[in-house]
């Protein structure tokens, strides 16, 4: 049990327990028995509960920045990546995922009683946006997305929706419920024929 922790491992673990807990449902009990260390070991490596829940969530950002590249990256082109990314995001988790946004969670558990997990949540939106934007504006260039609104406009709409669905998720919403507000996000990025012949 007073094995020295290492470091990566220990933040995954940690991610799953804050995630699945939340930042006031996870004691520090619980930490070192997940981790499978002393308490001494989780303060000499994070400092404190609080700075250990931060790091988790610089990881989290990471991962989903990555994943979100990954996928618009391999799409043939801007708007199929955007469409195939979106439905992924926005789609209900398997029984073995976890439920909801872990920043998403985080805002709504810590509101404004946190700064530094504020931040870092806003961090991760903005930069989340900033993924989106790029290929939105690849779209417009290929004329497969809408030009009357801004690429910054179409990417904060997008980065709303999925928030948005992952909210719903944590509420049990039906997969077909989601899935339709999926369709309908993604909607916003149709030529206004397009959508006119959706009308």
């Amino acid at each position: 049990m007073a094995r020295k922790i290492e470091r990566e491992e220990a933040l995954d673990r940690a991610l799953t327990l804050f995630w699945d807990r939340g930042y006031r449902g996870t004691s520090m009990d619980m930490l070192t028995s997940t981790l499978g260390v002393e308490k001494p070991s989780v303060y000499a490596s994070f400092g404190s509960k609080q700075k250990l829940y931060l790091e988790t969530l610089l990881q989290y950002r990471q991962l989903v920045l990555d994943s979100v590249q990954g996928m618009l990256d391999e799409a043939p082109d801007a708007r199929a990546g955007l469409d195939a990314t979106i439905r992924k995001l926005m789609a209900r988790g398997g029984r073995t995922e976890r439920k909801g946004c872990f920043a998403t969670n985080s805002a709504l558990e810590l509101g404004d009683e946190d700064p530094e997990a504020q931040t870092i949540v806003r961090d991760t939106f903005a930069a989340l946006t900033t993924l989106f934007r790029k290929a939105i504006q690849r779209g417009q260039a290929e004329g497969t997305v809408r030009i009357d609104w801004t690429a910054e406009v179409l990417a904060q709409y997008l980065v709303n929706g999925i928030e948005g669905a992952r909210i719903m998720e944590r509420t049990k919403a039906s997969n077909r419920a989601m899935d339709q507000v999926a369709a309908l996000t993604l909607s916003i990025l149709d030529l206004p024929l397009q959508q006119a012949a959706r009308g």
